[in-house]
């Protein structure tokens, strides 16, 4: 894998309350000194060699400093919007795949992920794997929630992704695979597709409206380009909510610590 986009310009509303720093900035132990978001996925990509990380921030995050990790350069992109309630990760990503830095450049294998998610590093290695598609990883435990993006398919072939889905019939003629964790892998092959869709994506299918990336993996779901990669074994957490925060904290965290 060669290079990673972390989306980190959200607002993270329901979180906010807990303190004035963004949510990608909080600490996983809950001190002040302990590492951060950014900070967990910035030492596992380097550990799993990812030469290049590309950090979407805002016009408040994306000035924060960060020690270098050796072997790896990190580019900062910013998501100019004045009002990011009008934006979204959908938005983010396009501000980085439009940037100067050539992400998709047709050579290399790209990860695409939330910044709000904590993992053991055996997550990644999931993705490392060759193959002709590109992938999604998919958390098999899950707890029933509307909150929740699930994915449906059927074999390896995942097709349809959202909110609320279980349920509705939508559905019903494909099979569950579990949570999108927020992290998939862009191949090579995918670059020039990626890039239409996402342009798509944030020109006509989302104007005048908030944006996520998973209205670009949608697209390409629907043209076939993304496998299902399903784990039950591994350790992943999203962080939504200052309950949430709080099991980060004092469980989650010490557990997937003890796996490095």
């Amino acid at each position: 894998m060669d290079k990673a986009v972390i989306l980190a310009a959200g607002l993270g509303n329901r979180i906010a309350k807990l303190s004035a720093t963004p949510k990608p900035y909080l600490s996983l132990d809950g001190s002040a000194e302990g590492p951060t978001f950014v900070d967990w996925h910035l030492d596992r990509l380097a550990e799993a060699g990812v030469k290049e990380v590309f950090l979407v921030g805002n016009k408040v995050t994306i000035l924060r400093p960060f020690a270098e990790r050796p072997g790896m350069k990190l580019h900062r992109v910013l998501n100019p919007t004045d009002d990011l309630s009008t934006s979204g990760s959908g938005h983010s990503t396009w501000y980085a795949f439009e940037s100067e830095h050539n992400i998709l450049d047709g050579r290399s294998r790209v990860i695409l992920m939330d910044a709000d998610i904590v993992y053991e590093p055996a997550v990644l290695a999931r993705l490392a794997k060759p193959s002709t598609r590109s992938r999604s990883l998919i958390c098999n435990r899950y707890r029933e929630s509307n909150e929740e993006v699930m994915v449906f398919g059927r074999g390896r072939d995942a097709l349809i992704h959202g909110k609320g889905l279980s349920g509705t019939g939508l559905v019903d003629h494909l099979e569950t695979f579990g949570e999108a964790t927020g992290i998939l892998l862009w191949e090579p092959g995918d670059h020039s597709l990626l890039r239409a869709a996402t342009q798509w994506c944030v020109k006509y299918a989302t104007a005048k409206a908030r944006s996520e990336h998973e209205d670009i993996t949608q697209r390409m779901m629907l043209a076939g380009r993304v496998e299902a990669e399903v784990f039950d074994d591994l350790l992943f957490m999203e962080c939504d909510t200052p309950d949430e925060y709080a099991t980060l904290t004092r469980e989650f965290y010490p557990a997937v610590k003890a796996r490095l």
